[in-house]
């Protein structure tokens, strides 16, 4: 793509997955389940924070490729509709 065919402004950010600050943007109880949740296998995938919305927290378990979403009161939520682009 040359310089001309560039979109004026990008839509996505492209900020890493997992951002350096990432204990400020999870919740005290979120902090404590990943913590829990971790000797099962699961880890943190990645940080979603859409603009002027809340902050949503993909967790992954490598063993069996899922994911699911760590709640802002520290649940791990394995049946929403999650849909992962790759």
């Amino acid at each position: 793509m040359t310089a001309q065919q560039q979109p004026a402004h990008e839509r996505r950010r492209g900020g890493p997955a997992i951002p350096q600050d990432v204990d400020t943007l999870l919740t005290m109880e979120q902090r404590m389940a990943l913590r829990q949740i971790e000797s099962f296998g699961w880890e943190l995938a990645f940080v979603g924070h859409p603009l002027f919305q809340e902050t949503t927290v993909i967790v992954t378990r490598r063993l069996d490729e899922s994911y699911a979403i760590l709640t802002r009161n520290g649940d791990l939520d394995v049946n929403s509709d999650l849909v992962i682009r790759h």
